[in-house]
């Protein structure tokens, strides 16, 4: 039996005197792919921040790789060298003039150590990773000056030279074009193909939604409101019950688009 990654018992993050998250349990093995899905405001940030322990639950219990995050045993800095988070974008007065393989030399920094210089296994290990994601031309280049899937890809590397055991992705695909988002959805199923890793993946967009994913959960004002195979929740009712009855679900190939439907003409 596979060892659980994630575990949630009776949940709740309140803020501003609401509740934004509640789920009373949830647990997440080995080897999975479960994407996170729901409209802004869901709640589905707010669940990684609390795995990464950004956000510290009012209740209950947030436990991941077999460890509790609050509190946290080990601290949270040792447990998060475990775990590669890829953000929407880099943090603020992340402008400087850095380029790809430095931007994803600071995950490996994060493993090494702050003070200690990075050694060639160190460098090769980015190196291979910038190769396998199609970075390696770019190595040299700007990330400012990147177009937005480029970067995403970077961000991806930097979690990836982590060696991490769990990969969080924050709405990997968001503003992107269709084209990047193809090339993203399309980088994830190949990731896991090679690797096997257990990936959390949180999006608003049916169509970010990648074919390796086997297990779906539904959020909706915080509450989970479905988890099960993509085919059994992507139903109409979930897609007009999440973003209104003007919607008309399409699926094939274990991939899922929602498109708008005009009012019927006599």
């Amino acid at each position: 039996m596979k060892a659980p990654v994630v575990e949630i018992r009776s949940l709740r993050v309140r803020r501003g005197g609401r509740t934004v998250l509640q789920v009373e349990r949830l647990d997440v093995v080995e080897g999975e792919v479960v994407v996170v899905l729901g409209p802004n405001g869901a709640g589905k940030s707010t669940l990684l921040k609390c795995a990464l322990g950004f956000t510290r639950p009012n209740s209950g219990e947030f436990r991941v790789l077999g460890h509790p995050v609050w509190p946290s045993h080990p601290p949270l800095c040792a447990l998060r060298r475990r775990i590669g988070y890829v953000p929407q974008m880099l943090a603020a007065h992340s402008e400087m003039p850095l380029t790809v393989r430095e931007v994803a030399a600071i995950g490996r920094t994060g493993i090494a150590g702050l003070f200690r210089r990075l050694t060639s296994s160190d460098w090769s290990i980015i190196d291979d990773w910038l190769e396998r994601l199609g970075l390696a031309d770019l190595a040299g280049q700007a990330y400012a000056s990147l177009s937005s899937g480029e970067q995403r890809k970077t961000l991806i590397a930097k979690a990836m030279v982590q060696q991490p055991e769990m990969l969080l992705l924050d709405e990997p695909t968001a503003n992107l074009d269709l084209f990047r988002r193809e090339q993203i959805v399309e980088l994830l199923g190949r990731l896991y193909a090679e690797t096997g890793l257990t990936i959390l993946l949180v999006c608003h967009e049916l169509e970010a939604v990648p074919p390796c994913c086997r297990r779906l959960l539904v959020l909706r004002d915080g509450r989970l409101i479905a988890d099960g195979p993509p085919e059994d929740v992507l139903t109409r009712q979930m897609v007009e019950n999440l973003y209104g009855s003007r919607l008309r679900l399409f699926a094939t190939d274990r991939r899922y688009a929602a498109v708008p439907v005009g009012e019927a003409t006599p």
